[in-house]
């Protein structure tokens, strides 16, 4: 038997939007919520931040993008995609408001300080290396540089235990062996990314373009634009040149971003993520859930990463919390109400990538003709 120490009610493991955001609004309720998370999957780059996400954000802190954290507001989007000549849509048009390209890492430590103020606990860049289950709690060992606190028994040299009743997993796309939580399948696409130095000021424009090998965005940071190439997989394993020459390559061939970087140089790195839509088969299981990612990650021509991410994570709270009130002693989760919520949400985001998807392909054949 292990001490008797402080159960928490719940642990969620992940920092980023998702898990920031869960247990942000677990703990303005009043909820004793810990996050865990391991900086070594964080992401990095610019990432574009949907009006109804910022909605979402700034009912839980009013001037969080005019006084917390600063980002580009995104007035107008630029698309090519089998169209002679590009559509533009103004954001003035959106009932949303404008979105916000932001830096990723500025992102997630905002909202994470958000929990903290509402009264979570964080234990940053530990690892969970183990999850046990024990009779109606969890018990999970973190390997960590930090102390151990006085509600905490050390499990081993650098380790932690941590106790908790409920567990929310908001890992992204990384999977965690001990719910036996693996993807459906491999997404078959590559997003490969970089900053790159634009000729003039970029404005405050989305750029969007489909191409014969793949497709583009482009979003406005700083003195320039982070720009991004989603790719088959297979295609990528096909080409004939270094990755950097093949990137920059194909920039050229772009009618809407290659005017706008002209004379970029090649000197920044090529990075690369997995791209596509992916799902879990499983959202949930015996005192514990999904949120993010973790449940299904959008593709990212639907822009709506962090959206999908801060609004699976609210609808995972608020079932919790109403768990929680009515809770005397067993967890009753609503698990089947909370995965149909997840899935019709999944359904919409699918329909309009494979729209997209399957005009780039007829695209891609005619020019094989």
């Amino acid at each position: 038997m292990f001490p008797d120490q402080r159960i928490s009610d719940v642990v969620v493991i992940g920092g980023g939007p998702a898990g920031a955001t869960c247990a942000l609004a677990l703990a303005r309720s009043g909820v004793d919520v810990k996050l865990v998370y391991w900086g070594g999957y964080a992401p990095g780059g610019i990432e574009l931040i949907s009006g109804r996400a910022r909605h979402f954000i700034e009912q839980y802190c009013p001037g969080f993008f005019s006084e917390v954290v600063h980002g580009i507001e995104i007035h107008e989007t630029v698309s090519l995609w089998d169209t002679a000549e590009p559509i533009i849509f103004n954001a003035m048009f959106n009932p949303w408001g404008a979105g916000v390209a932001i830096e990723r890492p500025l992102l997630d430590e905002a909202l994470r300080n958000l929990a903290v103020d509402a009264g979570s606990t964080i234990i940053p860049d530990a690892k969970v290396v183990g999850v046990e289950r024990q009779r109606d709690r969890w018990r999970l060992i973190a390997r960590s540089s930090q102390e151990a606190s006085s509600s905490e028994i050390t499990a081993g040299a650098g380790e932690r235990a941590i106790y908790a009743r409920f567990i929310v997993l908001a890992t992204g796309r990384v999977p965690l062996p001990f719910f036996d939580h693996v993807p459906v399948s491999e997404p078959s696409q590559i997003a490969l990314m970089t900053s790159l130095q634009a000729r003039m000021a970029p404005g405050h424009t989305l750029y969007i373009e489909g191409t014969c090998s793949g497709w583009w965005y482009a979003l406005p940071a700083g003195k320039g634009y982070f720009a991004g190439f989603c790719i088959e997989r297979n295609e990528l394993k096909q080409r004939q040149s270094r990755l950097k020459d093949f990137f920059f390559q194909e920039l050229q061939r772009t009618r809407l971003l290659a005017p706008l970087t002209a004379g970029a140089s090649d000197q920044r790195p090529i990075s690369g993520r997995t791209a596509g839509a992916t799902t879990f088969p499983a959202m949930g299981g015996d005192a514990w859930i999904a949120v993010g990612d973790a449940t299904a990650a959008p593709d990212p021509l639907s822009g709506t990463g962090i959206e999908w991410a801060i609004e699976s994570a609210q609808l995972g709270a608020d079932m919790l919390l109403e768990t929680l009130q009515k809770a005397e002693g067993n967890f009753l989760f609503d698990l089947p109400g909370f995965e149909n919520g997840i899935r019709q949400r999944v359904a919409a985001q699918k329909k309009t990538a494979a729209y997209h998807y399957h005009r780039l392909k007829e695209i891609r054949e005619a020019k094989e003709t």
